[in-house]
């Protein structure tokens, strides 16, 4: 089960690597109905429709994607963590800026259920 979870959120973010529709895409297909999405100083979400349009937000700022690093991935039973360098990405692929961010995504039924990230909000306002 740890194996199938961390495969689900590695496929993820290789979407949000390749583009915000994939991303979407990606974020629709692995989000349990009632999953809450919650971030460091940015709108939390209810569900896969909030979390993608959240996401497909980005472009509104110029961004196209964002590439991750990964640091560790940790699996245990229900529960995935990561720590990772998340590069933002504009639209010629060129990074925007980069920063450190830790996540905990739970899974209930294959799907993810709750997902909480952890990050310096400062960073945000550094992108450019």
């Amino acid at each position: 089960m740890a194996k199938a979870n961390e495969d689900a959120i590695r496929a993820v973010f290789t979407a949000w690597g390749q583009s915000l529709e994939a991303g979407a895409a990606a974020m629709r297909e692995h989000f349990a109905d009632d999953c809450v999405w919650e971030q460091t100083s940015l709108p939390t979400t209810t569900g896969p429709e909030e979390a993608a349009q959240l996401f497909l937000s980005m472009a509104g700022m110029g961004f196209s994607a964002i590439e991750v690093e990964y640091r560790n991935v940790v699996a245990s039973d229900d529960v995935v963590c990561t720590e990772r360098l998340d590069h933002i990405l504009r639209p010629d692929r060129s990074r925007a800026g980069s920063f450190p961010v830790v996540g905990i995504t739970e899974f209930r039924d294959g799907k993810i259920s709750s997902w909480r990230e952890y990050f310096d909000s400062a960073n945000l306002g550094q992108l450019g």
